[in-house]
């Protein structure tokens, strides 16, 4: 399937920090340390529904801001880069408030707004770390970015980078759901989301506030509870979703 796709390895390398990224806890290697255990099999639980419904275009998205989107978002596609088969796309579309640069200690080659807008080819924009994930990264932020989301121009761009590299999975890193209409006006790109709830943060309102904005609109894939600290409302609001969701099927909670 690799081989399918010549324009892939034909991308520049991507010049990241190993340093910065161990500092993020972003590992791409598969080691014996509990990230990497946890995000191994994040990607082995999500396997079968992504299959089954065709997912391809993958959202990443969280209640509020500061419960750890970008994180789960890098480390999730860290993990599906390390099936040799799979040719993984991250993007950072929070593009209010991009972070995923900073984590990987890497510098843009540009605004992604000009790609998104037509200005640049998203072939120089992309960006190949390791074999089997590209990015599309950004450090410039984009005020009216929901405007910029809902342009057909976005739409174009991505349309494009899918069909001249031929990803097996694109993940988005994106903006919450609560506040801000950014989340909604991408929700047409995507084929479904990953809700993360921060155990130390959000509020059991505001995870329900957030399931009922995604109700109807696309298909939530996983609920991942971020930190540690629990609070009990909280997980029983992420047990109920996930119960409304997947019809109560006895699936391991991640």
């Amino acid at each position: 399937a690799l081989d399918s796709a010549p324009a892939w390895t034909g991308l520049r390398a991507l010049n990241s920090d190993p340093a910065t990224m161990r500092r993020h806890r972003l590992y791409a290697e598969s080691s014996d340390n509990d990230i990497t255990r946890r995000f191994d099999l994040l990607r082995t639980l999500m396997a079968d529904t992504i299959e089954e419904h065709g997912i391809l275009r993958l959202g990443v998205t969280a209640p509020t801001r500061g419960s750890g989107t970008s994180f789960i978002a890098a480390n999730l596609a860290l993990a599906m880069a390390r099936r040799p088969s799979s040719r993984v796309v991250l993007a950072d579309m929070n593009l209010r408030r991009p972070g995923l640069a900073r984590m990987f200690g890497a510098n843009p080659p540009a605004p992604l707004s000009d790609v998104l807008t037509g200005g640049a080819p998203v072939s120089g924009h992309l960006r190949l770390f390791g074999s089997n994930l590209a990015m599309l990264l950004n450090s410039k932020n984009v005020e009216s970015s929901a405007e910029m989301l809902q342009e057909p121009a976005t739409a174009h761009a991505l349309r494009e980078m899918r069909q001249q590299f031929l990803p097996t999975l694109e993940i988005y890193d994106l903006p919450p759901v609560l506040g801000r209409d950014d989340l909604l006006s991408f929700l047409p790109q995507l084929d479904g989301v990953v809700l993360v709830a921060d155990g130390t943060r959000n509020t059991s309102q505001q995870v329900r506030e957030a399931e009922d904005l995604l109700t109807g609109r696309t298909r939530l894939v996983a609920v991942v509870l971020n930190r540690g600290e629990v609070r009990r409302s909280v997980f029983e609001i992420i047990q109920g979703i996930r119960d409304r969701f997947f019809g109560g099927r006895d699936k391991e909670q991640v």
